[in-house]
């Protein structure tokens, strides 16, 4: 199969295949071809801590592997929705690390069958490393690395991580000391690295750093480090990056959903007209070429309405395209400007290619749309860290024809070299694994084994019928949260669901069992439950007053009050927006002005404009 989409893909009509494209393809069928060779148990195990993870990892073997998180929710859950594991397993703490780097070196060898040395690991099973990952030990994202190099067959390497925070601009001399550094821990390898197509082609890095930096060879700048990461200092690609940061349990979480997740179903929002040039990046023939390769699509027109009618109970699926225009802190639809507040909550994990201008300015603010989409749940994110320019971007159908020929999904985003003034360094940023594949269904098949016992494992599906048997016999608040937290971990939702119905039943319900039960009572769209269970949480998370207005922010059949109570800052406009005709014509427009100048209060920038115009429409 893997051959026969190489040579689809090469002979197809399109234009000649250049020398980066040949090697981006030729990676990915050797992540492919490593990637069905490892079976997968069908299993999901949950640790307290990192040194419980490095444990765990440590088990893996080149004939046994399976996702390991850390139990955190939303990220558990969300990802166990759509692995459907056989068992979920719990583990309790192993104690600390003594050694962290060494430990992480150690996990990576013993997932091939070696000792201490990665290297030698790979090469007494003939397998080439697949790539290089490079971490520091010091930050929490090295989580994520350790996975990847077990995961994919990669060496681990270290180096220092005093580079700055993900909000700020790298000068250039700091910018040349970064690539210095990179190319001198990639020398330490002693494998062939400087051009497309030796022996490393890929580069994760997993560590904090400024998402934009200034580099003498850019076009303009600043431009996205992840695409300066991973060329010489005269501007020359020698090899695909992809950027991950985090806290542990995020950078696990991302980690295992590109090592352990299928990606065979598309959503799609295309906010651009047929009108040039903003038609060369709409779906064009997508719908029909997916059915093809056995993928399931879904796309929506663009409009504001639309989105909103889309959120209702979050979004099912594995890849997301997405056009608007805008800025890190709004975008636009077809018809109207929003805030990222609406945009879609993913039920199950995604990766996302944002055609949208400064969407990863500051991927680490949840007040972006990028820091959005992250929070939500995205693993893999191709999206611009500044304005880049639409051309920029690949077009969608042709990112598709490039993924669907075995190109890794991160690579298949850049332009090569011979295309053009934006394949030189530039502005779109590369999250996640770039080895990690979006290929047709069906084209890598994998081993699947079945769960396997382990002795200090807990299976959760029997703690979470020993809570709902607690909660039964003893129908309290807190026994019915513990007794529905344990089955949404599980999978579970409509069960959650009808847990939550027994203890209101009871009149056990409470903050806790109310708090716990509202993300499956959102995700099943069990309106009125939703809002009966929010009405009892204290103090809602932004994650709940999320769900609350996806669900519940465009239906008559909500209170306003509870609507006008949770207004998500820093855009409430956008919220208002859903609801100020209802207020008006229920309270009048002096109720609209006085909620209006509550808010402007503590309002600034774009909110602050906006609420003032919607002010003037209603001061009569």
């Amino acid at each position: 199969m893997i051959s026969l989409l190489l040579t689809i893909a090469v002979t197809q009509n399109s234009p000649p295949q250049n020398i980066e494209l040949r090697a981006a393809m030729k990676l990915g069928a050797q992540v492919a071809r490593v990637q069905q060779k490892l079976p997968v148990v069908h299993q999901v195990v949950l640790v307290p801590d990192e040194a419980t993870y490095l444990d765990e990892l440590s088990r893996w073997t080149p004939a046994d592997r399976w996702p390991v998180l850390f139990n955190q929710e939303p990220r558990v859950s969300q990802f166990i929705r759509r692995f459907s594991p056989e068992k979920v397993w719990l583990r309790e703490s192993v104690g600390k690390i003594e050694d962290v780097r060494s430990k992480m070196i150690q996990t990576v060898a013993s997932a091939w069958g070696g000792n201490n040395s990665v290297q030698d690991s790979l090469k007494e099973i003939n397998l080439p490393p697949l790539g290089v990952v490079i971490t520091a030990v010091n930050d929490t994202a090295r989580t994520a690395a350790v996975a990847l190099a077990a995961g994919r067959g990669q060496l681990l390497s270290f180096m220092s991580s005093e580079w700055g925070p993900e909000n700020k601009i790298l000068s250039e001399s700091k910018t040349n000391v970064l690539v210095r550094k990179v190319h001198d821990t990639l020398t330490e390898t002693g494998l062939a690295f400087d051009s497309i197509g030796d022996d490393i082609d890929a580069i994760t890095v997993c560590m904090s750093l400024p998402a934009r930096v200034n580099f003498a060879a850019a076009v303009e700048n600043p431009v996205a480090v992840s695409d300066v990461i991973g060329r010489n200092e005269q501007g020359t690609r020698f090899a695909w990056t992809g950027w991950i940061f985090g806290s542990k349990a995020d950078a696990a979480y991302t980690a295992m959903c590109s090592l352990f997740l299928e990606r065979d179903s598309y959503w799609f929002c295309n906010t651009y007209g047929n009108a040039p040039p903003w038609g060369n990046y709409g779906l064009g023939t997508i719908p029909e070429v997916l059915p093809k390769f056995g993928i399931k699509s879904v796309g929506i027109d663009g409009t504001l309405a639309s989105l909103q009618r889309a959120d209702v109970g979050g979004v099912t699926t594995d890849v997301v395209y997405f056009t608007s225009k805008g800025n890190q802190d709004f975008l636009d639809m077809a018809d109207e400007r929003t805030s990222p507040t609406w945009l879609p909550l993913l039920d199950t994990p995604a990766a996302l290619y944002f055609l949208h201008s400064w969407s990863l300015k500051n991927p680490s603010s949840r007040t972006t749309v990028g820091g959005v989409w992250l929070s939500r749940g995205v693993y893999a994110f191709v999206g611009s860290s500044h304005e880049p320019m639409l051309q920029a971007f690949v077009p969608q159908i042709e990112l598709l024809r490039r993924t669907m020929s075995l190109v890794p999904f991160l690579p298949a985003s850049r332009w090569s070299a011979n295309e053009g003034i934006h394949a030189k360094p530039w502005r779109i940023n590369t999250i996640g694994d770039p080895l990690m594949l979006c290929p047709p269904k069906s084209a890598i098949v994998r081993n699947v084994k079945p769960a396997k016992k382990y002795s200090l494992y807990q299976n959760a599906e029997i703690i979470a019928k020993r809570n709902l048997k607690v909660a039964s016999e003893n129908p309290t608040d807190a026994s019915f949260a513990k007794a529905i937290d344990s089955i949404v971990l599980v999978g579970k939702d409509l069960l959650a669901c009808e847990v939550w119905g027994a203890a209101v039943a009871k009149s056990s319900e409470g903050p806790l069992s109310a708090s716990a039960s509202v993300g499956p009572l959102f995700r099943q769209e069990k309106l009125e439950g939703f809002l009966s269970a929010f009405c009892l949480i204290k103090n809602p998370t932004r994650l709940d007053k999320d769900m609350l207005w996806q669900l519940a922010g465009t239906s008559s059949a909500t209170s306003l009050q509870l609507l006008i109570d949770n207004l998500r800052s820093p855009y409430q406009v956008d919220d208002l927006k859903a609801v100020v005709d209802r207020i008006a014509k229920q309270r009048g427009n002096l109720a609209v002005c006085t909620i209006i100048d509550e808010v402007l209060k503590k309002s600034r920038g774009r909110n602050e404009r906006e609420l003032r115009r919607m002010r003037k429409n209603y001061d009569n």
